[in-house]
């Protein structure tokens, strides 16, 4: 989680973010803000968490996209 919030955390996302097909955040700021809190109160693995699961998505939409 740390890592997540380390690399995502304090950049600047355009407008709008496709995440899957079904899915596209609008305001990165506050979708990830959320994200975060649901995490923070998951108390099973956190790799069942549908938020860590949202997050990964958006990671691999932003940041992997953007990798050479």
């Amino acid at each position: 989680m740390d890592e997540l919030q380390a690399t995502l955390l304090g950049k600047t996302y355009p407008g709008i973010i496709q995440i899957s097909a079904d899915q596209t955040v609008t305001d990165a700021e506050t979708f990830l803000k959320i994200q975060f809190i649901e995490m923070d109160l998951w108390t099973k693995e956190i790799e069942k968490c549908p938020a860590y699961l949202r997050l990964l998505k958006f990671y691999q939409a932003t940041v992997e996209k953007n990798k050479i």
